[in-house]
Parts: structure tokens; sequence; C-alpha cells
């Protein structure tokens, strides 16, 4: 087979504002060849989007985006993972909690510095961006409704991100354990958008080669936010490890308007053979 593929999109299953059947159609109309559904800490919208994707002649991916625990940002995507495996659902559902604990913190957080938000704000701006799951851009939303901040990145740059004044951090697995839930459920690791973590080469090949020992399979090599010279470093970095490529848009609906599925800004082309050589790998599949 070939076209263009999309292996990471979110739906209102987390935080993005498509359901999942409308993920599926989305990838229809974008004329992706295949798409996969990887939302935050859960599964709960594979199902449906499996379903939906087999009625639109898309090839369906299941998968999920998971953090992971580290100084900076570091997600895996966990691509063709069992998403009915019990033990597996079991771990998902700790890391749900945990935001929804850390939720509250946050919320708790900004009172006491004197930001006046409430559990029900926050949750009336989760209603009306019709995602499944309430986190740090709902609380942003509240702090632009109330004067606090001009848009939602002066809210993170300022209050919300790692290391400002309001952040509370939450219950994270290790990188180690994080691929290991992935393998055991039968799925692909793959390191999420890493310029996220650092732009250095030597850096990066320091940090894949230990997540490829610790069992991570792939990289993202392809990202809407990767401009040309990143793109070709990344894969060079990859092909040199002996990784699985992979990319994807990062698309979310209305949280992200402009991102588009498929092309992300327009600039984004992910070949169909990066999920061939996946396929090729895991013989399950």
């Amino acid at each position: 087979m070939d076209g263009m593929i999309d292996l990471h999109a979110h739906t209102t299953a987390s935080d993005g504002t498509l359901t999942p059947k409308q993920l599926a159609w989305e990838a229809k109309k974008a004329g992706l060849t295949a798409c996969a559904i990887t939302d935050h800490d859960t599964v709960a919208g594979v199902k449906e989007f499996l379903a939906a994707c087999g009625e639109a002649g898309v090839e369906g991916v299941p998968g999920v985006e998971i953090s992971a625990k580290y100084s900076g940002e570091m997600h895996i995507l966990g691509l063709y993972t069992d998403y009915e495996n019990e033990g597996f659902l079991k771990k998902l559902y700790r890391l749900e909690h945990s935001r929804e604990i850390r939720n509250k913190k946050m919320i708790e957080r900004c009172c006491e510095l004197g930001f006046e938000i409430t559990e029900e704000e926050v949750l009336a701006c989760k209603a009306s961006d019709y995602t499944g799951s309430i986190g740090r851009p709902h609380i942003a939303q509240v702090f632009i409704n109330r004067g606090y901040a001009k848009d939602k990145n002066e809210a993170f740059e300022k209050y919300l991100k790692k290391g400002k004044c309001c952040y509370v951090g939450r219950e994270l697995y290790t990188p180690g354990d994080t691929i290991s839930m992935i393998k055991e459920a039968g799925g692909i690791a793959v390191l999420a958008h890493p310029i996220y973590i650092s732009r250095d080469y030597d850096k990066l090949y320091e940090i894949i080669s230990e997540l490829k020992h610790l069992g991570l399979d792939g990289v993202e090599c392809r990202y809407w936010e990767y401009d040309n010279e990143f793109t070709e470093m990344i894969t060079e970095l990859c092909e040199r490890l002996g990784m699985l490529k992979s990319g994807g848009s990062d698309f979310h609906g209305g949280t992200k308007p402009g991102l588009m599925l498929g092309c992300g800004m327009g600039n984004l082309r992910v070949p169909y053979e990066y999920l061939e050589n996946m396929k090729n790998t895991n013989r399950r599949l």
C-alpha cells in the first residue's frame, strides 16, 4: 500500500474535540490511508474509532499517548496496544486518576496564590470544548475568562507550565515502566515529539540510545512542529540506531486551531512505509 498516514491524533476521549467516530471520518476526508488514535493515558475511544474506520475505509491503528516521568517533557506512544488487556487498563486508570488529583491540587494552588478560580468554572470550560478529560488547558481558559492572561500561551508560560507558580506535578511511570507496559500489551513503543526534549543531536542520541536499551521501538521522525533541519537530524539519528520511524500531526481538533489531521500546518507528510515497517517488525499484526 501507499499514501499518507497520521499516527498521532486525539479525540474527545482525552483532550480533542472530535469524537473517535468523527476522527475516523476526518481521516477519510483528509485522504489518509491509515490513522492512529492516541489519546492521553486512555484507550476509551479505540473501539469506536476502529469500527468507524472500518465504515470509512481507513486503516485504523489502536494507540495511546502516555506521559513518562522525566525532568522535562517525555511522551511515549503505544501503537497497536491491546486495548482490552486488563493489566494495561489498570495501569492507565492509575494515570487517569493521578490527573484528576493533580487538577484539584492545581486549582487549590491557584486560589492560595490569589487567583479566584473554582472547580465549577474549570468544568464549564471542559464542557464547552467537548473534550473528555479535564486538564491544564481548561484551567488556562479560566485564567483568560477572569483576565489573568490574554491567551492560553501566556497562561502556561506565566503560571501553568512546569516550574511556574501554579504548576503541580502528578504521578507518572518511569520511561522504562511506560515502555514495558506498552510492550506487555503487545504494542510498539514510540518516542513522541523529541523536539520537546532537546534540539541537540548528541543529547538526543544519548537519551534515545538509553530508551532503546529499555525497549523503545521507534521515534517520531515527522511532526508538525519540526523544521527541515530537525526532521533530517532526527531521521538520521533514528536510522543510525536502527529504530522504527513514525510521524503524526498531534491533531486535537478545535483545541489546536489550524492544525490539520494528516498535514499539520500544511508542512507534514508521513508515508505509509512507516506503518508497513512497524507491521513487518511486529509479526502478530
